[in-house]
């Protein structure tokens, strides 16, 4: 009897759980005002987590126990650490911070230890994907020495995740959010 009552409350107690999520089914208000956001070209990507490409070299690391509270060598928290993708009409501009491998090129500290750019881009390109609904910006950019593929999902809960794929540098995603650009005080 005793364990039969036992496994019929662990039984509700795993179905309560799964019942719990709320769906986060997104809104038409939420989808046309990440589109305005977006159409206005003047935001702002700032990221709570760096998800790096995962290597031998990164689970040394890992291993050594360098890692920051919170973080491991797949998911490494950048709350509190400077990191960004403004956009600003034609102009962008970032400083993301980066963990793994460089595979080539590059001098001791020449550029920074980020991954950093600021130019025009002239092959933006903004879509929505009705199937996901969600929001996708690509762009390529470069800093002179290395070039970079940018993929910006956007979600309209103002969820971003952004891809960078380097030409010099492993894979590496962020996840973060969106907002408009501060406004400048004069």
């Amino acid at each position: 009897m005793k364990v039969s009552y036992f496994f019929s409350m662990l039984l509700l107690v795993i179905l309560s759980s799964c019942g719990g999520a709320k769906n986060n089914a997104s809104t038409p208000e939420q989808i046309t005002a990440i589109k305005e956001l977006l159409d206005s070209k003047e935001y702002r990507i700032e990221n709570q987590w760096a998800m790096p490409t995962v290597s031998s070299s990164m689970m040394r690391l890992a291993n050594s126990g360098l890692a920051g509270p919170g973080s491991n060598v797949q998911r490494i928290n950048l709350i509190g650490n400077t990191n960004y993708l403004e956009v600003k009409g034609d102009s962008v501009k970032a400083y993301l911070p980066f963990f793994g491998e460089r595979q080539m090129g590059g001098g001791y500290n020449s550029e920074g230890e980020g991954i950093q750019f600021e130019q025009v881009v002239t092959d933006m390109k903004t879509e929505y994907v009705e199937a996901k609904k969600r929001y996708l910006v690509t762009f390529s950019a470069n800093n002179g020495t290395e070039s970079f593929d940018i993929n910006l999902l956007v979600y309209p809960n103002n969820k971003t995740s952004l891809s960078v794929n380097s030409s010099q540098r492993d894979f590496i995603t962020y996840d973060g959010t969106i907002s408009p650009l501060p406004e400048k005080k004069d």
